[in-house]
């Protein structure tokens, strides 16, 4: 309706101002002037809600969501290939991915968008693997908390395609969570170690890494997710202190702080319009939730709960099949 307006009050000011008005338009110039006036609200409606529900090695599952529903419901759920699984992430084309803690058995599945199977398992160097992302170019990051024969975590490379590593990346790396890449090839991890918590950044195309100096991180910090925000922000979900934080670029002062609705945030995942999806480990003994801040928001506006029976340790937002 404000974009029928807008073009309404162009049209007049037109012919107040001498100008003869255009030529009606053609019923295909029509149709397409209709797509592209509705096109973002059909680009989110197109958008699918992953949670990962962890109720113990048998018992986790994935849900399903329509993101942008006024009141989500659970579509259906996916427990093939799931073996306590503690993170999840997709690509650019809708694949699905879960990384299973198990100790002696972990691996990475993923799934072909709409799909309830695995198509392809990761398990070469994968070793409690707690986060990870996939590049534009299809190369594949996870964290792994441990790297046989060594007592710290890494950074497990995988080249498009392929289901063994390549390298590793450790320096700075201790038990590594969220990983993040921006556009320009940076790599960014959490990292916990004890009571402390910090971010590490390898520039593109380096083994070597710098400590972020995020002098507003406080101790007793516990950073399960990371991501990267519309304008380059560094984005953590501080699990233990119940709070997201915003690092924009140099990456040293905390920009703002979301609190509210936060119960051991997770996961974190943005949707097409900037909304920012957050996954509550636990709100209560045995659940946990999701909340749902639009852009620039310091309250949630919406909460999905229903179809979660247990704790959530993931959210990711996919493009929706076409299966």
């Amino acid at each position: 309706m404000r974009n029928g307006r807008i073009l309404a009050a162009l049209l007049l000011a037109g012919c107040a101002s001498g100008v003869a008005p255009q030529a009606p338009l053609t019923p295909a110039q029509t149709l397409r002037s209709r797509r592209n006036l509705v096109a973002p609200n059909a680009e989110r409606a197109k958008q699918i809600l992953y949670v990962l529900v962890n109720k113990g090695t048998s018992n986790s599952y994935v849900e399903l969501y329509d993101a942008y529903a006024k009141h989500p419901r659970p579509l259906r759920a996916i427990t093939n290939g799931l073996q306590n699984p503690g993170a999840i992430w997709v690509d650019a084309k809708g694949n699905l991915y879960v990384g299973n803690d198990m100790t002696y058995t972990s691996a990475v599945v993923e799934y072909a968008p709409g799909a309830n199977k695995p198509m392809r398992t990761y398990t070469n160097g994968i070793d409690l693997p707690f986060g990870g992302t996939v590049d534009g170019m299809g190369r594949m990051y996870v964290s792994v908390a441990g790297i046989k024969a060594r007592t710290e975590g890494g950074i497990a490379l995988f080249p498009r395609r392929k289901t063994t590593p390549s390298g590793f990346l450790t320096d700075n790396i201790y038990v590594p969570h969220g990983v993040a890449k921006d556009p320009s090839g940076n790599l960014f991890v959490a990292v916990i170690w004890g009571d402390q918590s910090s971010v590490v950044e390898f520039p593109a195309g380096s083994t070597q890494s710098t400590v972020l100096p995020l002098d507003d991180l406080n101790t007793g910090a516990f950073l399960e997710d990371l991501k990267l925000d519309s304008k380059g922000a560094i984005v953590v979900a501080d699990a233990y202190l119940n709070a997201v934080r915003f690092y924009p670029p140099p990456y040293r002062h905390e920009k703002r702080v979301l609190t509210a609705g936060m119960s051991a945030p997770t996961g974190l995942a943005y949707g097409s319009d900037g909304s920012l999806f957050v996954g509550n480990e636990y709100v209560n003994a045995d659940n946990g939730n999701v909340v749902v801040f639009p852009p620039g928001a310091t309250q949630p506006a919406r909460t999905i709960s229903d179809g979660i029976m247990g704790g959530v340790l993931g959210v990711a937002i996919g493009p929706r099949s076409k299966r």
